[in-house]
């Protein structure tokens, strides 16, 4: 996990002093998420993909197109400049481009939607350590899901570290249970 501002410790400082901003933000944008989830279950897609493109450029400043023209390296370095929102607008981001992959999907661009989904596995991989036990318990198998998407993939150094990761967090939270 990159080092973006004096590493965790900053960033749990940096994290307590926004939370409340941090809440009103997650609280916005899971309420678009949720209009966006049922202009998708509409048939309003056009729509549904116009509220995701400007919900992304509020959030990271960059359009989806752009988002997934990046490496996922770049895409972590692009956010590390949000401090202490990075993981937060990490998690938001990823659930916009698993929307975006699943409207792609849906539509039978499924080579499209692979870049959609391998930045949401990237983006919550890096985040979970910093999660809420509650919130872990809620991405965890979201990363599971994506993992499942991208095992046909070849090996990039990147996710396979990521990949790693998430297998020994598995492994040390079946010997605490």
């Amino acid at each position: 996990m990159p080092d973006c501002r004096g590493g965790r410790i900053g960033f749990l400082h940096s994290f307590a002093m926004t939370q409340d901003y941090i809440m009103r933000l997650i609280e916005q944008i899971a309420a678009m998420l949720a209009a966006i989830i049922a202009k998708r279950r509409n048939g309003q897609i056009e729509e549904a993909r116009q509220d995701l493109e400007a919900t992304c450029g509020q959030t990271v400043g960059l359009t989806l197109e752009a988002v997934k023209q990046l490496s996922p390296e770049a895409l972590a370095s692009h956010l590390c400049d949000s401090g202490g929102n990075r993981y937060p607008r990490s998690v938001i981001l990823a659930e916009l481009l698993v929307q975006d992959a699943e409207i792609l999907e849906a539509q039978g661009a499924t080579q499209e939607a692979i870049p959609g989904y391998l930045h949401a596995f990237c983006l919550l991989a890096d985040a979970y350590p910093v999660l809420s036990s509650e919130e872990q318990a809620i991405y965890r198998p979201k990363l599971d899901a994506l993992g499942a998407k991208l095992e046909h993939l070849p090996p990039n150094p990147y996710t396979t570290e990521r990949i790693a990761r998430l297998a020994a967090t598995r492994s040390v939270n079946h010997e605490i249970h």
